[in-house]
């Protein structure tokens, strides 16, 4: 019987997503983590053939996380979820090799289709499909660091460096140098930043 571990630090979520699948999947085993340090434990303690994580809760363990999932057991799928989808989600989950991505609002149809997909080995990453071509684009932008993503939203938000430096706890120089933002994303110019996070949805 395939084995399910859901990684969601909100108790009532992952009861939620629990009895949705069991609806759906008879017979599923599962286990629950609401830290990255329980994920640890359990991965420690045995092997899973699915994990269902929700982004937020590792933050800027997510890689980490991951390369500790694949390193214990390389065939186990990961399903990431976020509180809401959007495109540069899906495009970080799929450059961090995770199988599938959903919304975690999304209706319920879409996310069982999205655990049946990844439970089958199949990749769902329904934001970054072209229906004209049939495939997912061949380009995507690296993920941004947690603290390069706060930068970004501050600089597109009209805020001064000194305000973005205080609210962020950084110094005035890391904040000023948004180059290695621009270069990731592949981007100019702030007025560029602005387009980005309006047809990304950041703002």
């Amino acid at each position: 019987m395939p084995s399910v571990l859901i990684v969601d630090d909100n108790l009532l979520a992952r009861q939620g997503l629990k009895h949705l699948l069991n609806q759906e999947h008879r017979g599923l085993i599962f286990g629950e983590a609401g830290s990255s340090e329980e994920v640890a434990r359990f991965l420690a303690g045995g092997t899973w053939d699915v994990l269902v994580i929700d982004l937020s809760i590792l933050n800027q363990d997510l890689l980490q996380t991951l390369q500790e999932i694949r390193r214990r057991n390389r065939a186990a799928r990961v399903l990431l979820l976020s509180q809401q989808s959007n495109l540069e989600h899906a495009a970080q989950a799929r450059q961090l090799k995770a199988l599938g991505y959903a919304g975690k609002n999304s209706p319920r149809a879409e996310l069982l289709h999205a655990f049946r997909s990844v439970l089958a080995g199949k990749e769902y990453f329904v934001e970054l499909f072209d229906e004209a071509s049939g495939s997912f684009p061949i380009s995507l932008h690296p993920p941004l660091s947690k603290r390069e993503r706060d930068v970004l939203l501050g600089c597109v938000a009209g805020k001064r460096v000194g305000e973005i430096a205080a609210e962020l706890n950084l110094s005035t120089k890391t904040v000023s140098n948004k180059r290695r933002i621009l270069d990731k994303l592949q981007l100019k110019s702030v007025a560029d930043m602005v387009r980005h996070a309006i047809d990304h949805k950041l703002l």
